[in-house]
């Protein structure tokens, strides 16, 4: 038992008095002069009631006392350490496992480090620490599964504070535990022992140069300030990974540390760098195979574009090639699935699929649940469907929920979003002051939170709004000033076209119909580039009330007309804007309001292409559109001119050709020139020239401020229809004659397509390099390209190639079998010679096109597979139709998009090409190839080809077997067969 005389001398050697012992010594020399550990020092210095924490005791505390009166500590020899280092062999084969690690080699690296742990080859604790590290850090890193992660850890954490690891070990195990305890889930989510565990791993690490770990530790502390929602403690830690970043060689961590400065971005209000670095992390990731950080960026990315106004189409595929790399990754339901789901349902809000949207959120909501995470993620998104539904009770309970939220996470800043989300409810239930009030008080709660931006933005902008439906002009425009400030800060093509909408409401009130009609016009245009169906009705209605309250006489026709969209998509019409109290215009006014001097008619344009955060594609289409407006059937195109005088077309026709042309720059060294077909009004010209220097300027504010572009390189991102760069690289792809140009054109207008191809063309004319070129061009050029040849297998062993099977399914069916459509899930099946698929099997391959599922042999229900298939054959397949062996019905399932490949006979152009393709690739590495003399090109033209490609090939080879070899091939050298 402890004397209460020790108990007393405990507490005169607190935190305070310890940290004024050490003075300016560090705690290795001050823990050397006592004889006791750094890691002890630290805990000494611990507050009293942190869990970490220990005090003095015996010789030590006695020692500490006589330094505290003034005397001197003679050094005490450290006690013997307990520490038992690897042995060299098991480094040996723990060092291979660990290299997987930092490239991402998640489950090879699984496979061996448990084969480790079972055989009994790691004998030492510090060994089987290591591998029980790699574990934890695959299962968390890689699969997203923070629990799984610390179940495993958790043993070697009683041996880390046992002091009984290598140094090294430790450091790194308590590494680890501070980014588990900062992790997104609810149950493991613990800042003061993440912090605990920073703390003891830079004890131990002292002044050691360890950038790794050191980088692991400052994305604990970042991870921890994200979650808590405290913008303060963000600033605190923000630029400590990028500082770090250029000195981190593990590829893996480098992305790790990437993601992390997106957020850093995102969060200062940089999004155009937010978006920039989510991009090239999904890029990066994509690369390395690390589908957790592919599919988290690619998720973010979808939510950044959303904000950017892009079209919802196009974040549904960066969504749904998320879903692609998560599945692939076999990663668990975790914090990226639910920002994926937020996107995904702001994009199919924006279309008005109300139904598929509601169910995205239910699943995401059953996330947060299993997370035990706080439900403001989905806050806004959710009662922005609600609104659109005017489900009032869903709304009010949405309320309610945030507002009982109890947990850990983030507690105040969910209540915040239940005061706004309480607001919207009343906003929509028409009682707009005291929604105005509660929009101001959930921004005033945010701020004591620390000031969350994505709060604020979203209160400003709705008491903006609540404000003009209560018909208080002076107080929406103080509202909207803020508003607008903020927004400057924090650029939003979406929020800015929303802004407009409700700064439009408030010229309305202050006798402004005309400038209300400008910015409503332009609100207008943004959401219909953008494809927000929701918002461009809701606008056009805000439009019909405003042309009956001007006394338009076409005013009851538009409104019938806007409430009957509004119907048709499932959404339940506003009321009135206009306040009753508000006198309708005097005939006078509506007729001068009515005429629009040639100034005035840029008003609207001028506003449509100043909104903020628009990207470079959107803007071009918003000139256009611009332009097709104020010049009704006048053909209008952008094009770039380059120093030569070449013009590539950008956006618009070029069937008519233009008469009126502007060039202009855009700042950043392109020249660009806007054409319309003429002829044009008397001041149609100046016009034209306004228009294209307002929008050089916009283009020149978005390219400096970087807002992003859609890259044809980004898996997910290409736009249907779009052609590749030209110098994607297609092994084998040889286009030198206007036949394979043209299919080259073909292949890259299928990329964004997910249609079957049915290949076609004699034996050994390339069918498989088509095939293999689609896959290349296409959005799932980074995910599995499986070949199967139909012709190869035999008939008994075909389904179960094909579709796979369970162990125990049939006899020597010992293990599973994913069978080949499943190994190409989220990718591309070639099926080579389709004709010899067995005529029962037929049927099954025709239930994957029509259902996209298998049904493996063995299993009980059938399993989902997202893969693109491309068939091949020689044969006639309509004729093996006729002949019953093919079923008709696959036969025309398979007919979706046919592409016949030429026989080399038709395409001589490519020969000679081809010839020289062969020679360098079949030259012996290191040597010269050699050059291909005129008689043997000559030869080599002049010979039918009957075996196309292929016979070319073994040409080339076998002229090329006899040594020694020369320098140039000759037609002595050509064996061609007779």
């Amino acid at each position: 038992m402890e004397s209460l005389e020790e108990k007393g001398e405990s507490r005169a050697l607190g935190p305070d008095a310890i940290r004024a012992l050490r003075g300016g010594q560090s705690r290795a020399a001050f823990a050397r002069l006592l004889g006791v550990t750094p890691l002890t020092v630290y805990r000494w210095e611990l507050p009293e009631n942190a869990p970490q924490a220990r005090r003095p005791r015996g010789r030590v505390a006695q020692a500490l006392r006589r330094l505290a009166e003034g005397g001197e500590v003679e050094a005490q020899r450290a006690p013997a350490s307990n520490r038992q280092e690897l042995r060299p062999e098991e480094a040996a084969r723990l060092q291979p496992c660990l290299e997987r690690l930092k490239r991402a080699e998640w489950r090879a690296a699984e496979e061996e480090l448990v084969a480790l742990l079972a055989s009994g080859i790691l004998r030492t604790p510090g060994a089987r620490a290591l591998a029980a590290l790699g574990l934890a850090q695959l299962q968390r890193w890689g699969r997203e599964d923070s629990r799984g992660a610390l179940a495993t850890l958790l043993p070697h954490l009683g041996e880390a504070e046992a002091e009984v690891l290598p140094e090294d070990v430790e450091v790194r195990i308590h590494a680890l535990a501070a980014n588990l305890y900062a992790s997104p889930d609810g149950k493991l989510f613990d800042v003061e022992k993440s912090e605990a565990h920073i703390a003891q791993a830079e004890a131990l690490l002292g002044d050691q140069p360890d950038v790794e770990t050191r980088c692991l530790l400052r994305m604990a502390e970042m991870a921890s300030a994200f979650h808590l929602g405290e913008t303060e403690r963000i600033a605190r830690h923000a630029g400590r990974v990028a500082e770090l970043l250029p000195q981190v060689r593990d590829p893996a961590l480098r992305l790790l540390a990437e993601d992390v400065c997106a957020h850093e971005a995102s969060i200062r209000g940089e999004g155009t760098q937010a978006t920039r670095r989510f991009r090239e992390v999904a890029q990066g990731a994509a690369r390395l195979g690390y589908a957790f950080l592919e599919a988290r960026n690619l998720a973010f990315l979808a939510h950044r574009r959303l904000e950017e106004a892009c079209e919802p189409e196009e974040a549904l595929r960066l969504v749904r090639r998320a879903r692609e790399a998560a599945y692939g990754g076999r990663m668990a339901r975790g914090f990226s699935f639910i920002f994926a789901a937020r996107a995904e349902a702001e994009a199919l809000l924006r279309l008005a699929r109300f139904a598929e949207a509601e169910a995205v959120l239910d699943e995401a909501d059953a996330v947060v649940e299993e997370l035990s995470w706080t439900p403001l993620y989905l806050a806004v998104t959710r009662a922005r469907l609600w609104l659109s539904l005017r489900r009032m009770t869903e709304l009010r309970q949405q309320a309610a929920r945030l507002a009982a939220y109890d947990g850990p996470i983030q507690r105040g800043l969910t209540g915040a979003y239940g005061l706004l989300v309480e607001a919207l409810a009343d906003l929509a239930e028409g009682e707009t002051l005291r929604a105005a009030n509660g929009f101001a008080a959930a921004c005033a709660r945010g701020v004591e939170m620390g000031d969350w931006p994505y709060l604020r933005r979203e209160c400003l902008l709705y008491e903006t709004a609540s404000r003009a439906y209560a018909g208080k002009a002076a107080e929406g425009r103080v509202a909207l000033r803020r508003a607008r400030a903020f927004l400057e800060q924090m650029p939003s093509a979406w929020h800015a076209a929303m802004l407009n909408r409700f700064e439009g409401m408030l010229r309305v009130l202050e006798g402004r119909p005309r400038e209300a009609r400008e910015l409503l016009e332009a609100s207008l245009g943004t959401f219909s580039l953008a494809g927000d169906l929701c918002m461009a009705a809701y606008t056009r209605n805000l439009l019909a009330w405003l042309a009956r309250h001007e006394g338009d006489p076409a005013a009851g026709e538009l409104l019938s007309a806007s409430q009957t969209e509004l119907r048709r998509l499932g959404m339940a019409p506003p009321p009135d804007f206009v306040p009753p109290t508000l006198r309708p215009l005097p005939e006078r006014a509506r007729e001068a309001a009515a005429t629009r001097l040639g100034a005035e008619a840029l008003v609207v344009p001028f506003e449509r292409l100043a909104v903020r955060g628009m990207g470079a594609p959107l803007i071009q289409r918003e000139l256009l559109d611009v332009v097709e407006g104020l010049f009704p059937g006048h053909a209008p195109r952008l094009e770039e001119v380059d120093s030569q005088g070449r013009v590539a077309l950008l956006a618009g026709s070029n069937e008519v050709a233009a008469t009126d042309e502007v060039e202009f720059g855009d700042g950043c060294g392109r020249r660009l020139r806007l054409g319309v077909a003429g002829p044009l009004p008397a001041d149609g010209r100046a016009l034209l020239t306004a228009l294209s220097r307002l929008g050089g300027f916009a283009l020149e504010v978005a390219t400096l401020r970087g807002f992003a572009t859609v890259e044809l390189g980004l898996p997910g991102a290409t736009e249907p229809g779009d052609e590749p760069p030209r110098d994607v690289e297609l092994p084998g792809f040889i286009a030198a004659s206007p036949a394979m140009k043209r299919l080259r054109a073909e292949l890259a207008r299928l990329s964004g397509s997910r249609s079957t191809v049915i290949v076609t063309g004699e034996s050994g004319a390339g069918k498989e390099v088509v095939a293999r070129a689609l896959h290349t061009l296409s959005t799932r050029a980074q995910r599995p390209y499986v070949a199967f040849n139909c012709a190869a297998v035999p008939k008994e062993l075909f389904e179960g190639q094909l579709f796979g099977y369970r162990r125990g399914a049939f006899t020597g069916a010992t293990t599973d079998h994913p069978g080949v459509l499943r190994a190409a899930h989220g990718g591309t099946l070639f099926l080579d010679e389709i004709g010899e698929l067995p005529l029962d099997v037929q049927p099954k391959l025709l239930r994957v096109l029509e259902n996209g599922e298998v049904f493996p042999l063995g299993e009980t229900r059938p399993v989902a597979v997202d893969v693109r298939v491309v068939a091949a054959t020689h044969r006639d397949l309509g004729q093996l139709v006729r002949e019953g062996r093919f079923r008709e019905d696959l036969y025309y399932r398979l007919q979706v998009v046919p592409i016949r490949v030429p026989p080399l006979r038709e395409r001589r152009e490519d020969i000679a090409a081809l010839a020289r393709h062969f020679v360098r690739q079949l030259t012996p590495e290191g040597m010269e190839p050699p050059r291909l003399g005129p008689d043997a090109l000559a030869s080599l033209m002049a010979h039918a080809w009957p075996g196309n490609v292929r016979e070319l090939r073994n040409v080339i080879e076998r002229s090329m077997a006899y040594g020694p070899l020369p320098t140039v091939l000759g037609v002595e050298q050509m064996r061609i067969a007779g």
